[in-house]
């Protein structure tokens, strides 16, 4: 169902040789999973990453009014890369959102390639870093957007935004 050339959309493998994507395909495996199937919940250890081939993947945390969606990830995003990094659990839930179609790396086959494949290693952490840091730079930015409305007391609700 995919190929080589498919991975070349997802940022993390775009840099990516044709021979080195076809290594990433050999360890990893296509799964179909239906609406509403939870992929993990926040706590559950890192087992891999995964790629959205089709479909789409919904991404939350629980909160005391219930799930709060932080992000839904379509073609060609990917999620569950921090295992890679620190080894760590799952910060949230990963819940399929309609049908989809997710390629999945398990993360001990990638962590075996990248320790013995050292440019695939530099070209996929290089790649991960691009990444985390616009995540970064868009999570500052919303952060940023919340304080100024936290700081000017909210909206007025008489209207809009009132201006000092």
């Amino acid at each position: 169902m995919i190929d080589a050339v498919f991975l070349t959309q997802s940022p993390l493998f775009r840099n990516l040789d044709e021979m080195e994507r076809a290594q990433i395909l050999i360890i990893g495996d296509v799964r179909s999973y239906p609406a509403g199937e939870i992929l993990f919940r926040e706590g559950d250890p890192g087992d891999g990453l995964y790629l959205v081939v089709k479909g789409s993947v919904r991404i939350s945390k629980s909160s005391p009014t219930g799930e709060e969606a932080l992000a839904v990830l379509e073609t060609p995003a990917f999620f569950g890369e921090m295992a890679l990094i620190d080894n760590s659990n799952r910060a949230a839930d990963a819940i399929v959102n309609e049908d989809s179609v997710l390629f999945f790396i398990p993360l001990p086959g990638l962590r075996s390639l990248i320790e013995a494949q050292h440019g695939i290693a530099l070209k996929i952490l290089y790649a991960l870093c691009e990444v985390l840091a616009q995540r970064l730079r868009e999570t500052n930015e919303r952060y940023m957007s919340i304080f100024t409305i936290a700081q000017w007391g909210g909206a007025s609700p008489d209207g809009p935004l009132p201006l000092p």
